[in-house]
């Protein structure tokens, strides 16, 4: 009998499910759009519910529109947008969620950044302060919003509440914590030194257990299965930071690889055997004794989709009902577009970024010969031109970088593609796997569960056997990926 794993990637915009074979095969996929609510400028929040069933939704029209036994699956994991804020409150019932494109927390940034202590902060964990970190939400909130802050019973992440529906069960892994900003790479711990600069140091008894990525935290609940079509009992690991999630999904996890994620964030990373030096944006934990040196920042497709949503919805939805989709109208249209020097500039600010000064977006050069088409040009040229920032920092800072693996809606864009290797100067390799986070994710499920299905065999066969069983397994799990250079 075949054996199936799922892999779910909730971010900021949409929360997907995919179905793999032991191959590392996507069987199928679904994905529903994750409404963001803005109850005020600057204020990017998640109604908690709502995600829950949104991601219910879609692991049950998997499993109907695949036809796969739910005993079949044998795994589950969960990738998600890091940073932001998931809380539950003390009955661990939804209090409160806030995606990591939110920035009411600006003012609470520039008072951290001017305080004495930002230096030794700064060391600490790697990244400084930024509005939608998770730190400094908690210190927003504290400030701003006491009454909900004394509520909260439990600090988590996108994924990590997602889990927790899913077996009711809070944990959380070392991808999520380190790149949250509470976390110490000087005393590789949560540290009372680093929560003080925040003047959080009571959140500590909120933070959630630290497992392995790979590590099993519970399994599906009666109450889930009902609603996923899932079988109770199914194992969850504890999942990946989404970033993480698409290096393993692109295999670009061996030393010195390089990935990007163009989608709702502006990824660009690269795996490292040493702690990122202080100049690079962020350090995470990507593995035992490997980090990623991340370099990002909101400026990436999430501005083409404000585009989209804005100006061209009515045509998105006439394409849509006929099958079609409008960004491969626009791929389409842009291969006429003649490249040159009075096209408008587009700057990639629709949601600040993640430096010290809060910038916005702003379209450079209009003129009134131009037409939709040219403006979408604009957008695809200004957020890669983004993401050059970004690698140019990671090239300064002593990584060679002269090859990337993309992932994110842009990978999906072979026009866009050809941008990044022109405009970043690098070859181009994407995938054929259309939810690379949710692939990166599933396999470490299926390694996880296979593996520790062939351990309790172990007292009953010989250390040969084991060995063969071992080496099949892992070997069943190479994926089966054609990568495309531009």
């Amino acid at each position: 009998m075949k054996s199936y794993a799922i892999g779910i990637d909730c971010g900021n915009t949409a929360i997907k499910a995919a179905l793999f074979d032991e191959h590392g095969c996507e069987i199928g996929a679904v994905a529903n759009n994750y409404p963001t609510h803005i109850p005020q400028p600057d204020h990017t929040e998640a109604d908690l519910n709502q995600c829950w069933s949104l991601c219910a939704g879609v692991i049950a029209k998997l499993i109907e529109q695949t036809g796969v036994d739910s005993s079949q699956i044998i795994a589950l994991g969960t990738s998600g947008h890091g940073n932001g804020l998931y809380l539950l409150d003390t009955e661990l019932k939804p209090l409160l969620g806030i995606k990591s494109l939110d920035n009411r927390a600006a003012s609470e940034v520039t008072l951290l950044q001017a305080s004495k202590g930002f230096t030794d902060l700064k060391k600490r964990n790697r990244q400084g302060v930024w509005p939608s970190q998770t730190a400094v939400l908690l210190a927003w909130l504290q400030k701003h919003q006491p009454e909900t802050f004394q509520k909260i019973g439990q600090v988590l992440f996108c994924k990590d509440y997602v889990n927790y529906c899913l077996t009711g069960q809070c944990a959380t892994e070392w991808g999520d914590i380190t790149a949250s900003g509470l976390f110490d790479f000087e005393t590789d711990s949560v540290s009372l030194e680093l929560l003080n600069h925040y003047q959080l140091a009571d959140i500590s008894t909120k933070l959630p257990p630290i497992h392995e990525s790979n590590q099993v935290i519970g399994t599906v609940t009666e109450d889930a299965a009902r609603i996923t079509k899932l079988k109770a009992g199914t194992p969850v690991i504890a999942g990946l930071f989404d970033v993480v999630a698409c290096a393993y999904g692109s295999q670009a996890s061996a030393l010195a690889d390089t990935s990007v994620v163009a989608g709702t964030w502006n990824i660009n990373q690269v795996v490292t055997d040493e702690l990122p030096p202080e100049e690079v944006f962020m350090a995470c934990k990507f593995a035992e004794n490997r980090y990623l040196a991340i370099e990002s920042s909101t400026c990436s497709a999430s501005n083409l989709e404000w585009l989209v949503e804005r100006f061209f919805s009515e045509r998105r939805e006439r394409e849509a009902s006929v099958g079609n989709s409008i960004f491969e109208q626009f791929n389409r249209q842009l291969e006429g577009v003649e490249l040159m020097p009075t096209l408008p500039m587009f700057h990639p600010y629709l949601y600040g970024s993640t430096g010290q000064d809060s910038q916005s977006a702003n379209l450079f050069g209009l003129k009134g010969w131009h037409q939709d088409i040219h403006v979408v040009y604009a957008f695809y040229e200004g957020i890669v031109f983004a993401h050059l920032e970004h690698i140019q920092r990671l090239r300064s800072a002593g990584y060679d970088v002269d090859r990337i693996a993309i992932s994110g809606g842009a990978s999906r864009s072979e026009y866009w593609c050809q941008l990044f290797a022109d405009i970043l100067g690098v070859t181009v390799t994407s995938t054929n796997c259309n939810e690379v986070g949710a692939k990166g994710v599933a396999q470490l499920a299926m390694s996880s569960v296979t593996e520790s299905q062939t351990e309790r065999l172990s007292l009953s066969r010989s250390p040969i056997s084991v060995m063969c069983l071992i080496l099949s397994a892992r070997s069943s799990l190479r994926l089966d990926i054609v990568s495309t250079v531009f």
